[in-house]
């Protein structure tokens, strides 16, 4: 029998020849996975910011979960700016979810920043987006990452249910003349926080139906038991408002242009009648049962959010 030496030469020997003969195929295989996140986040030739921007609003409305949703966020804000980067806001924690666009990406999953003071504190307090230099960001973010050539960044809180769930960090990057769109980014970043409502309430609609007020106990008080019906219904009333304020929101953020155009024509519901007819059905599906189906929410989102309380801009074929 060989020796033990002998035997580690033998395997030594026969992994060297496994290796020799994977090496070329593994090196081809991250060199196109390489390819492939480099083609992902780079712009296409001739593609205009509006491609660019339509493109990264529909990745994100085709997400199927919250990581998608915020994933598809980080890599459509990635090509409006040098640097991105996302930060988790739990409770009085913000910590680092992914980057794009720095030497180390993964670097800052370590990096835990201020909630209450600089632009992070800022954008959550104002729940709107903050401009100022990196070192305003973070005292301790510049220690770890390179600060940008411009020295100027952006901070947007991404709001959901009035509550910021998140912030994006946005620079020009390392590289003098980087680009920092702030247009584009404050767009993404308000519809993603839109689409993680509307996802959530679809999916909760799907997966329940609207609970039906509880019987009051036949000790209860008089009074009691007509606050208790009184209160549930008004709070019915504030959920089918909220779900049809979102649902016309997305509408709009989703085509501006036609809504610009449809004001400027005034045929608002024809331009849009694809698109609103497909969210009356969501909303209808929820609340047309319902105690507040009186009410038609969506109608009234409609005219305030898309129209300006203007009904005439909807036009003629608009259904009243």
């Amino acid at each position: 029998m060989p020796r033990p030496t002998e035997i580690q030469n033998i395997i030594e020997e026969a992994v060297a020849e496994v290796l020799d003969a994977a090496l070329p195929r593994l090196r081809a295989e991250i060199v196109r996975r390489a390819v492939e996140v480099v083609e992902s986040l780079a712009p296409a030739p001739g593609a205009s910011p509006s491609d660019l921007l339509n493109a990264a609003v529909a990745s994100i409305q085709e997400s199927g979960s919250q990581a998608e949703i915020l994933r598809h966020l980080l890599e459509g804000t990635a090509r409006f700016a040098g640097r991105v980067a996302l930060f988790v806001v739990k409770g009085a924690n913000i910590n680092g979810w992914q980057g794009i666009g720095f030497e180390d990406n993964d670097v800052i999953k370590s990096i835990s920043v201020n909630s209450s003071s600089g632009l992070v504190g800022k954008a959550i307090q104002g729940r709107a987006p903050a401009s100022g230099t990196s070192a305003e960001f973070d005292s301790g973010f510049l220690s770890t990452v390179k600060a940008p050539a411009e020295n100027g960044c952006l901070v947007l809180p991404l709001v959901v249910k009035d509550k910021a769930a998140a912030v994006i960090y946005a620079d020009g990057g390392t590289a003098p003349g980087g680009q920092l769109d702030a247009s584009a980014l404050q767009a993404l970043t308000r519809f993603a926080a839109i689409w993680l409502e509307v996802s959530a309430l679809r999916k909760a609609n799907g997966s329940q139906a609207e609970e039906a007020p509880q019987a009051v106990p036949m000790a209860a008080s008089g009074a009691a038991a007509a606050a208790a019906p009184a209160s549930e219904e008004t709070e019915l009333h504030k959920k089918a408002r909220r779900f049809a304020k979102l649902l016309v929101e997305e509408i709009k953020l989703y085509n501006q242009p036609k809504v610009d155009e449809g004001r400027l024509h005034r045929d608002l519901y024809d331009r849009l009648k694809a698109d609103i007819e497909k969210s009356r059905a969501t909303y209808d599906k929820r609340y047309a049962e319902s105690a507040v189906a009186s009410a038609d929410y969506f109608t009234q989102e409609l005219v305030r959010i898309l129209a300006d309380n203007d009904i005439s801009l909807m036009g003629a074929g608009f259904p009243r």
